[in-house]
């Protein structure tokens, strides 16, 4: 039984780690800009895709090629700002139109992907072989890893956006366009740079998530839509709730998963999401902002 619950927990902490980091980049873009950004699980994709090539056809360690990978994503989120994003989102019906210019990316990215690299399963190697034994289970260490770049990451954003001018930049654009605009900030930039860090961000999750399973073109969504999960879940309006929702996801899912099956999973995630928006509409955490 112990080594059933450290299995369920060591699944958590890696499922976790991937939401929070997927979640993260959701959240900063609906909190500044009020809308969902369906392309976010391409750029994870592209971010995966980024990081195998620069690992298997470049040769460079695994690490330093997911470094590599980090300012191409960063300029990847900048251009999605201003060819699917600043173009409608002034118009009426912004909203419904930047999501859907955003879903016309994501499937762009994935017919891409499949000419590019094709339909075969791809893997990231992991970064580390080294083993921690706890009873029966040992805890590979890219499961630490993913951890430790999740907490760093979105706990580091967190405070980016409480004590530096470029949160409070966000922030107020985020309370009142109009009133940041009259004080001098430009919206237009703030939104840039959001789009940069969320793309960051869904790197970071490609990371985790290519050196845990395999990458095919059409794995973007499915994150995407857990993410999606998350955000609701664990309260849009603060990243802790993020982070609480990401965890407890992954725990939920690694549980029924183990217990269930795998084809249960999805099943109880989603009945717990409808439990949990008849219950707190607002998700787990209640906030005004990050």
């Amino acid at each position: 039984m112990s080594d059933a619950i450290v299995s369920i927990l060591v699944s958590a902490i890696v499922l976790g780690s991937l939401y929070s980091l997927m979640a993260s980049g959701l959240s900063l873009i609906w909190s500044t800009l009020g809308v969902f950004n369906y392309a976010h699980g391409a750029l994870l994709l592209l971010g995966a895709y980024f990081i195998w090539t620069f690992s298997e056809k470049a040769g460079l360690p695994v690490l330093l090629a997911f470094a590599a990978a980090i300012p191409l994503l960063a300029l990847l989120g900048i251009l999605l700002d201003l060819v699917a994003v600043r173009p409608f989102i002034s118009r009426p019906n912004g909203t419904l139109l930047v999501m859907v210019s955003t879903l016309a990316i994501a499937n762009a990215v994935e017919g891409a992907a499949q000419m590019i690299w094709g339909p075969q399963n791809r893997q990231i190697d992991a970064v580390t072989t080294a083993t921690l034994s706890l009873g029966d289970v040992k805890i590979v260490g890219s499961t630490l890893i993913s951890l430790g770049l999740a907490l760093v990451l979105v706990i580091g954003l967190m405070t980016l956006l409480r004590k530096t001018e470029w949160g409070m930049a966000v922030r107020a654009v985020e309370q009142n366009r109009d009133m940041a605009m009259l004080v001098g900030i430009r919206p237009a930039r703030v939104y840039g740079t959001v789009f940069a860090v969320a793309a960051v961000l869904a790197c970071a999750a490609a990371f985790v998530y290519g050196t845990t399973t395999t990458i095919t073109p059409t794995k973007g969504f499915e994150p995407l839509l857990t993410a999606f999960v998350v955000l609701v879940f664990g309260g849009s309006a603060t990243l802790w709730g993020t982070l609480v929702g990401a965890f407890t996801i992954g725990l939920l899912e690694a549980g029924t998963t183990y217990w269930l099956g795998l084809q249960w999973s999805p099943v109880a995630v989603f009945l717990v999401l409808v439990l949990i928006m008849l219950i707190r509409p607002q998700g787990l955490v209640k906030g005004r902002s990050s």
